[in-house]
């Protein structure tokens, strides 16, 4: 039971690390926030986070259209 529980966690801290990559963070950055705080607290997080500077680019590049 014990590792049924350790392993949901993992995974929900993978995911949190895949919702993040387009951040500031990454996605190791997340996944280990996710890992540390919580994938809830890490989701929390990505509200706030940054975008990648690529995103950022992209956003701008549309902008002038």
């Amino acid at each position: 039971m014990h590792l049924v529980v350790i392993l949901l966690y993992i995974v929900a801290a993978v995911i949190c690390g895949l919702l993040g990559r387009k951040t500031s963070f990454g996605f190791l950055g997340h996944f280990i926030v996710a890992l540390i705080i919580t994938p809830i607290g890490d989701f929390l997080v990505q509200l706030i986070a940054r975008p990648s500077r690529e995103v950022r680019e992209k956003m701008n590049h549309m902008d002038d259209f």
